[in-house]
């Protein structure tokens, strides 16, 4: 401390430019402020994008830290190379649609079949909306008491085509066979469809598009039609991992 503060006074005496005081100061300490450098740096070579595309098919649920870590490289440099293969995805996937437009013409689109799953909490207050109510003049006003939303939540399964809602499906825990649940009811909701051609459509969730899910589907000979990929899908979701469907092994 004793140095420090005999280097301030000696500094406060000399008439020196802010240049030459920050040489003093560097000298003094020996200060190294240099900007470090990674000396591997990576360069996106077609065979550097090639490995990193190998890498995620083989795990589709690989984060993109991961990633970053396995090829020694940033993380904004893995969503600059995935960008690309997912327009070009974009591409695929309008190119099919247009194709069965032009075989089928837009009867194709009472063809698909699709899926969507939320949380939903086991107790919902009741706003205030809800809970309105004439009341006479002189009457009191209702007493209500402060309730929260329950912090336990219950997964839904929402089927549904072109038209609406097929069915609804509550998914109790450690349930094993969503998939046989929804082909028994939509053979019972729409029995004509299901002896026709039908695709079956969801999002792109890391579930949704692994190989053992595609296997899955394959097996059932369930035809799926692909989805493109939206810029949030392109840049990944942290370390947020799903859960494949249930009914895969």
């Amino acid at each position: 401390m004793s140095r420090i503060h005999k280097f301030v006074e000696d500094l406060a005496k000399a008439r020196k430019t802010p240049k030459e005081i920050k040489t003093m100061f560097d000298t003094a300490f020996e200060v190294n402020n240099k900007r470090s450098t990674n000396g591997r740096r990576k360069v996106r070579t077609d065979d550097f994008i090639e490995a990193v595309r190998v890498y995620v098919e083989a795990d589709r649920r690989v984060t993109m830290e991961e990633l970053a870590i396995k090829f020694e490289t940033s993380i904004n440099t893995i969503f600059h190379m995935l960008s690309e293969d997912y327009k070009m995805k974009r591409v695929r996937c309008a190119q099919a649609f247009l194709k069965l437009n032009f075989e089928l013409g837009l009867v194709f689109l009472e063809k698909i079949m699709t899926m969507d799953e939320t949380s939903v909490s086991l107790f919902t207050p009741e706003s205030k909306r809800g809970s309105s109510q004439w009341l006479s003049k002189d009457s009191n006003l209702p007493l209500k008491f402060k309730c929260r939303e329950s912090r336990k939540k219950q997964m839904v399964l929402s089927f549904f085509d072109n038209i609406g809602v097929i069915f609804q499906h509550y998914l109790p825990m450690r349930t094993s066979d969503v998939m046989n649940m929804f082909l028994k009811k939509f053979k019972e909701k729409q029995p004509e469809m299901a002896k026709n051609d039908w695709y079956f459509h969801f999002d792109n969730a890391p579930c949704h598009t692994a190989n053992s899910t595609k296997e899955f589907l394959a097996k059932k000979e369930i035809k799926t039609s692909s989805t493109s990929c939206h810029e949030e899908d392109a840049r990944g979701r942290g370390d947020r991992r799903q859960e494949r469907p249930e009914g895969v092994d």
